[in-house]
């Protein structure tokens, strides 16, 4: 029993205190963070700045250089270019070259000037050190003889040159090379220390040059720098002090380099300095820190919040009347004012939310359209009222139920499939259900059910009952029908009867005492208008019959021009003999796929229009071509043209604009266009004629 009274003790370490302790190992641990991450910034800071203060003298060294080479490259292009050099040179006048180029040497402070005539060969006159000691090879003569400006870094053991070369010419024709060397000695390295307030080493194969002194140690390792320390960005570090290399490689000498020594001992021993001030400033600071962190916890955190812990432990039991108190007005007293505030909501959302389940409830029972949802997991979900009065189907029994297993209608059982399995929706999709032995007409949409965030979490499906509206618009289709084939009987009964008129009138004439032989004229004529008239019937009779019963296209190359002659010998040209037909671009165009029969309808049907709508002294034009790789061909009269709205319905049957007609031209036309996958253009303005355009 005793034994079962000490597990029932709480433990002597609260979790306040847990945090106490946490809190205190999180100051120590950020206090030693600060201190070493303040001393490795500060250390890589003035690392980094004397990084940055080498990399502009090394770039303030390669603008040096650069600005030597351009000096001396301008003060041996002007020798080149004096006439006494040019002269002296050409004449071979020795001794007044060497007078003439110690003049020029002194003003220009060079350390040699030589003239070369031959390349490859020794200087023909010299003043001040011989180049040719230094060991310049001849190729580099030879390049400045051809015109090439060259530099040459030579050396031996005693010192180094530089030499820049230029030629010599007199009318275009090069006569020789002058080279003027400058000594790179302390003087030099001299002046590039002053230049960058560093300490310079110059170092050329096996000469070496500095004006400071330097220690052993030191020059020993400036020799030993291995290639990738030279090669990553030119910077290194020994002992105390930061070096830089220029490389001098382009000059001819591999091994010609300019070593660059910022001395930083003193700036270190002022960084280790001021780390142990900040070391001990910054440990003062977490000490205080510390001790004024614990005090503060005790007074302000621990009471507060154990009154709001009770508080909330009574909410989370359920006693949303608990009203949770805080002795402060801090944070700890907007927090519990934030719990008895949801408490409050909490308690509102409920009621709200019961009464938005009943009033969405409420909707879905009155829309008078059928409404299905689906889940992810394949589950009915919502079958509202409308869903059950229109599929006779007990909404009870469908809802919470699998979709197999539920007993909706086949047809709408696939489409809400559909949506879940395979994101597929159906818009206005009619489907034929049985309900209560009859069929029924559904016209369902599904789209999916998204979540608040836009996530799909199922499928909905939305139906109506458009048995009755199907069933008006059958009727309704029935009755224009009846209306479509009255008023063809009307226009086919209209253009057959005035050609029978005409023929039992020529055959009238033709059977009272018609003699032959005394009226041979008028014979011909009745004869030749009986045989047009039975032309016309027989156009009409086609057309119905084309319109009626259109045939499959049968697809071959054709010849435009055999297409256009072909449909012309089907019409009575002879009733319009003041009128011409035109024919542009027929050759010019390749054989193209067609149905060659019905082609000839479509121009016979066109040109025919044509000409029954043109002057009696006007033309109708046949035109083909080729258009961005399509075929066109085009009819056009002068008659005139169509209005606006008689433009909107020239293809449909039975519409036409002439006095007679059936209206089936232009819809059998339309009709065997639309099997050949191409389509007919109109352009026509009121007054100016029209332009069928058939484009294939």
């Amino acid at each position: 029993m005793e034994l079962e009274t000490e597990r029932m003790k709480p433990s002597k370490l609260r979790i306040s205190t847990k945090v106490a302790l946490l809190f205190v190992g999180l100051i120590l641990l950020q206090g030693a963070g600060i201190l070493v991450s303040l001393t490795t910034v500060i250390s890589r800071t003035q690392n980094e700045a004397f990084r940055t203060q080498m990399a502009r003298t090394m770039m303030g060294i390669d603008a040096y250089l650069e600005a030597v080479l351009d000096e001396q490259t301008i003060q041996a292009d002007l020798l080149s270019g004096q006439a006494k050099i040019i002269d002296y040179t050409d004449y071979g006048l020795q001794n007044l070259l060497r007078h003439q180029l110690s003049i020029y040497r002194h003003s220009l402070q060079m350390s040699s000037v030589a003239i070369y005539r031959e390349p490859g060969g020794a200087p023909f006159a010299r003043v001040g050190e011989d180049p040719e000691a230094l060991g310049i090879p001849s190729e580099r003569i030879e390049d400045a003889f051809r015109g090439e400006e060259t530099f040459r870094l030579s050396s031996d053991a005693r010192q180094a040159m530089l030499t820049a070369f230029a030629p010599i010419e007199r009318e275009g024709v090069t006569i020789g090379v002058v080279g003027v060397g400058r000594r790179l000695d302390e003087r030099f390295v001299d002046r590039l220390q002053s230049f960058t307030h560093t300490t310079i080493v110059l170092s050329v194969g096996e000469y070496a040059v500095a004006v400071d002194e330097l220690d052993a140690r030191t020059i020993r390792r400036l020799s030993e720098m291995t290639e990738r320390e030279r090669r990553l960005d030119g910077v290194g570090v020994i002992g105390d002090y930061v070096v830089g290399t220029v490389s001098m490689a382009g000059l001819g000498e591999p091994d010609a380099r300019v070593y660059v020594l910022l001395d930083t001992s003193q700036e270190r021993r002022l960084l280790s300095r001021y780390n142990m001030l900040s070391v001990s400033l910054t440990s003062l600071v977490i000490v205080l820190a510390l001790l004024m962190a614990l005090v503060f916890y005790r007074v302000t955190f621990n009471r507060p919040f154990q009154d709001l812990l009770s508080g909330v432990h009574k909410i989370a039991e359920g006693d949303f009347e608990h009203d949770v108190r805080a002795p402060s007005d801090d944070e700890f007293g907007e927090l519990a004012w934030a719990f008895n505030r949801m408490r409050v909501n909490i308690v509102a959302r409920e009621r709200e939310l019961l009464q938005l389940s009943l009033y969405n409830a409420l909707i879905l029972d009155n829309v008078p359209s059928g409404i299905i949802t689906a889940s992810l997991e394949r589950e009915v979900t919502t079958f509202n009222s409308a869903a059950t009065r229109i599929l006779g189907i007990d909404g009870q029994s469908v809802v919470a139920t699998e979709l197999s297993e539920s007993a909706l209608p086949r047809g709408l059982l696939e489409l809400i499939e559909e949506g879940l399995t395979r994101d597929r929706y159906e818009n206005g999709q009619e489907l034929r259900v049985t309900r209560n032995g009859g069929v029924v007409i559904l016209s369902v949409t599904t789209s999916p059910l998204l979540s608040k965030e836009g996530e799909k979490i199922g499928t909905i499906g939305i139906f109506q009952d458009v048995t009755k509206v199907r069933q008006l618009e059958e009727r309704l289709a029935v009755s224009k029908r009846l209306a479509a084939l009255g008023e063809m009987a009307a226009g086919v009964a209209h253009q057959m009867r005035n050609p029978l008129g005409v023929m039992k009138v020529s055959a009238q004439m033709l059977r009272d005492d018609f003699d032959v032989n005394r009226n041979a004229e008028n014979f011909h004529r009745i004869t030749h208008m009986i045989v047009n008239e039975i032309d016309t019937l027989n156009l009409v009779i086609r057309n119905l019959l084309d319109f009626a019963r259109p045939r499959e296209a049968q697809m071959e190359p054709c010849s435009v021009r055999q297409v256009v002659e072909s449909a012309l010998e089907n019409l009575p040209l002879d009733r319009y003999p003041e009128l011409d037909i035109e024919f542009v671009g027929l050759d010019d165009v390749p054989p193209h796929p067609m149905d060659r029969t019905l082609m000839e309808q479509v121009v016979s049907n066109l040109t025919l229009n044509a000409m029954e709508a043109s002057p009696p002294d006007a033309a109708v034009r046949i035109q083909a071509g080729m258009e961005n790789g399509q075929l066109y061909i085009e009819v056009r009269d002068w008659g005139e043209g169509f209005s606006e709205p008689a433009r909107g319905q020239i293809f449909n049957p039975f519409f036409t604009t002439k006095p007679k007609g059936t209206g089936l031209g232009l819809s059998i036309a339309h009709q065997i266009v639309e099997q050949h996958s191409g389509r007919i253009e109109v352009f026509s303005e009121p007054g100016e004629g029209a332009a069928f355009r058939v484009v294939l």
